[in-house]
């Protein structure tokens, strides 16, 4: 008996240990997790605002021709961009898709030793079993955190290069509206006004910005769109 206790004893200390283990990870996993929510809603806010900037700039797209837009190249439409709005991927990944709720020991893996009666060989094969799920657990966890470390990884790329991105498309779509619209306001009504007798709202000069402007935003809308996951 005194050697079926010494057995039970180093186990147990076992058994502990790898639950000291798996909570210092199932903590850790916690923290990754909601650095990654916060991250993945970042991301999913940066790529709405690129795309309501690509809208805003290229409203004056929808004054062109079929001819002008066959000369400018401009193979996208305004509405897809819109679209493109309400697409925004926002869901979160599943990152841990089991059983474990909010306490640190999932129910399955807890241990109590019954004082009452001991039967050591069925203790001894509990405390077996248990340290065996505890270490599925532990590899499972540590996959989950290789993920979520990759994700964030690509969350914090992306959302540098939208940065990067967007700062670039307002210097030169501002340069862009500026050499179409040089007196702003006077300058539309100029054009619209010059519509009433028969001129092209937009000129030859005009449509070379306007090119310009479709190649800029081909290449910030392929950022947007990359994918997260």
């Amino acid at each position: 008996m005194v050697n079926e206790v010494g057995l039970i004893s180093r186990e147990f200390t076992e058994y502990r240990t790898l639950v000291t283990v798996f909570e210092e990870l199932y903590g850790k996993f916690c923290r990754k997790r909601s650095i990654l929510r916060v991250l993945i809603e970042e991301t999913a806010a940066r790529k709405k605002e690129v795309l309501m900037a690509l809208e805003k700039a290229n409203r004056l797209t929808l004054r062109l021709t079929v001819g002008q837009r066959q000369v400018t190249g401009i193979s996208y439409h305004l509405n897809e961009i819109k679209t493109r709005i309400n697409q925004v991927n926002q869901s979160s990944p599943v990152l841990f898709n089991d059983t474990v709720g909010e306490s640190e020991i999932p129910r399955e893996i807890r241990f109590e030793f019954k004082t009452e009666n001991p039967d050591y060989s069925r203790i001894r094969k509990e405390l077996k079993e248990k340290c065996l799920l505890i270490l599925g657990f532990i590899d499972r966890f540590k996959k989950q955190i290789l993920q979520m470390e990759i994700l964030e990884m690509r969350c914090r790329e992306l959302i540098a290069s939208i940065k990067k991105a967007l700062k670039a498309f307002y210097y030169e779509s501002g340069a862009i509206r500026r050499k179409i619209y040089p007196f702003g306001i006077f300058s539309f009504f100029r054009r619209i006004i010059g519509c009433f007798f028969g001129r092209s709202y937009f000129s030859s000069r005009d449509l070379n910005e306007i090119r310009a402007l479709g190649c800029i935003t081909g290449y910030v809308m392929n950022i947007a769109d990359s994918a997260v996951f």
